[in-house]
C-alpha cells in the first residue's frame, strides 16, 4: 500500500512515522499539526488509510499500551463531520466521538459524569485525523480542542494531540452561515494558525477517471466569470439529458425541503403504491410521576425530523440520521422500501450498509437492513424525548 504513494504523499506518511518513532523512543517530540489538501483523485483518502495502518502499528509499542495489554483503545481516531465522510474511511463522526453537544457555543459545556467513560477509551489516542475538514466551524474546532484538553487534563492545544487536518477549502463549508476554519476573524479562537499546509497535486486515479479528476480539478478553482473551455463544456453536456429522458429512479435535487416533499409525493403517487402513514410521536417528562406523556398538536421545526412519514413498499427513501456510522447507516444512505411491519421497516439498501445489525434480527438471512422507529431530543428544552 505503501509503495503506491508519490512524492508529496510520500513526505506526510513518511513525517507522521517519523513522529511516532520518537514518541515509541522516549523523545516527546511536539505535536504536529497538518493541513493535506488537493484536488479530485490526489490521494487523500489514500493518505488517511497509510497513515492510520502505519502510525497505529507503531504507537501500540508505547509501554503504556503493553502494560494495559487492552489493544482496543485506538492509537489514531479516524473522524469526520458527517456520518458519510466517517464511514468512507471507517471512522466515526467527531460529535458521537467526543460526545459533543448540539449547541457549540460558548460557554463551553463539559462533559460532567461522562468524563470517565470518555477517557477510558480515549486517554492513549496520539493522532486525531479529520476528514472533510472544510465543513468543520470554527465553532466545532474550537470544541474539539477544549474537548481534549478536558480528556487529556493537558493545556496544550488539543491536549498535546497531534491533528491531521485532511480536505479541501474549495469544496463544501460549514453548515448554515458559520465561517470555515481559513477565514481570519479576529474575535475568534483561532487555532488554524499552527497548522502546516501540505498541498498534494498530483492526480493519481486510473486512466479511465483521470481526465474526469482534470475537468473537476480546473473547475474547482475557476471563477464564476471565467468561461468553460470547448472540450470541458463538451465532456460535462454528455451527462445533460431532458427531465422527461430520466429514469424515474434518478436522484433529483431541489433548492428548497417544500419542493423536494412535493417530488417524493408525486413520485410515489405515480407508482400507484399503497402508503403507509407514519406520524411522529412526541412525548414530554411528567416532572410529578417520572413517566413520559404523549403530546398532541405538536409541530417540528425544518431542523427536527419530520412531523409525518408516507412510505410505502417499493418506494425509494433516504436514511437522514446517523444511526450506525459504523455500520453505514448513515445521513445519505439510499435504500428500497421491501417491507413494513409494526416496529420495524426493513430496506433494500447499498450492500455495505447495514450488516453489522442485519446479523442482530433472529430468523433467516436476507440482505435488508430494519430500521426501528427513531428517537431524538427536540431543541425545546421541556421536550426529553420524540419522533
Amino acid at each position: 500500500m505503501y509503495r503506491s504513494l508519490n512524492e508529496s504523499n510520500a513526505s506526510v506518511f513518511y513525517t507522521v512515522r517519523e513522529w511516532c518513532l520518537k514518541r515509541v523512543w522516549g523523545h516527546n517530540p511536539e505535536p504536529l499539526f497538518y493541513f493535506i489538501s488537493g484536488g479530485a483523485g490526489c490521494g487523500k483518502s489514500h493518505v488517511i488509510k497509510c497513515v492510520y495502518q502505519e502510525a497505529t502499528k507503531i504507537l501500540r509499542q508505547l509501554p503504556r499500551f503493553r502494560d494495559e495489554a487492552d489493544m482496543s483503545q485506538p492509537a489514531v481516531l479516524l473522524t469526520a463531520f458527517t456520518g458519510t465522510a466517517a464511514f468512507n474511511i471507517s471512522g466515526k463522526t467527531l460529535h458521537s466521538v467526543l460526545k459533543l453537544p448540539r449547541n457549540l457555543r460558548p460557554p463551553y459545556q463539559g462533559l460532567g459524569n461522562a468524563l470517565d467513560e470518555v477517557r477510558a477509551v480515549l486517554s492513549n489516542a496520539e493522532i486525531l485525523i479529520i476528514d472533510e475538514i472544510s465543513m468543520v466551524s470554527k465553532e466545532l474546532f474550537a470544541y474539539v480542542h477544549w474537548r481534549f484538553q478536558q480528556i487529556k487534563g493537558n493545556r496544550k492545544p488539543f491536549g498535546g494531540m497531534s491533528v491531521l487536518a485532511v480536505g479541501d477549502f474549495y469544496q463544501l463549508p460549514p453548515v448554515g452561515k458559520a465561517k470555515q476554519l481559513c477565514v481570519c476573524e479576529g474575535d475568534v479562537l483561532d487555532l488554524w494558525k499552527d497548522f502546516q499546509m501540505v498541498n498534494l497535486t498530483e492526480i493519481m486515479r486510473q486512466k479511465d477517471d483521470r481526465a474526469f479528476a482534470q475537468l473537476l480539478n480546473r473547475i474547482r478553482t475557476k471563477k464564476k466569470t471565467d468561461s468553460l473551455s470547448v472540450d470541458d463544456a463538451a465532456l460535462l453536456t454528455q451527462a445533460v439529458a431532458e427531465i422527461k429522458d430520466c429514469p424515474p429512479d434518478v436522484l433529483h435535487i431541489f433548492a428548497t425541503n417544500k419542493e423536494v416533499d412535493a417530488h417524493n409525493a408525486a413520485t410515489v403517487t405515480a407508482l400507484r403504491l399503497q402508503v403507509v402513514n407514519i406520524p411522529a410521536e412526541d412525548y414530554r417528562k411528567d416532572p410529578r410521576t417520572g413517566g413520559m406523556v404523549i403530546l398532541t398538536d405538536l409541530k417540528g421545526n425544518s431542523r427536527d425530523l419530520p412531523d409525518n412519514i408516507q412510505a410505502a413498499q417499493g418506494a425509494r427513501v433516504m436514511v437522514t440520521r446517523n444511526l450506525d456510522t459504523e455500520d453505514g447507516i448513515v445521513n445519505g444512505t439510499f435504500g428500497t422500501i421491501a417491507n413494513i411491519v409494526p416496529r420495524w421497516m426493513s430496506l433494500d439498501c447499498n450492500w455495505w450498509a447495514g450488516q453489522k445489525f442485519r446479523r442482530k434480527i433472529a430468523g433467516a438471512t436476507d440482505d435488508l437492513v430494519y430500521i426501528e422507529r427513531f428517537g431524538t431530543n427536540e431543541q425545546k428544552k421541556w421536550l426529553d424525548s420524540s419522533r
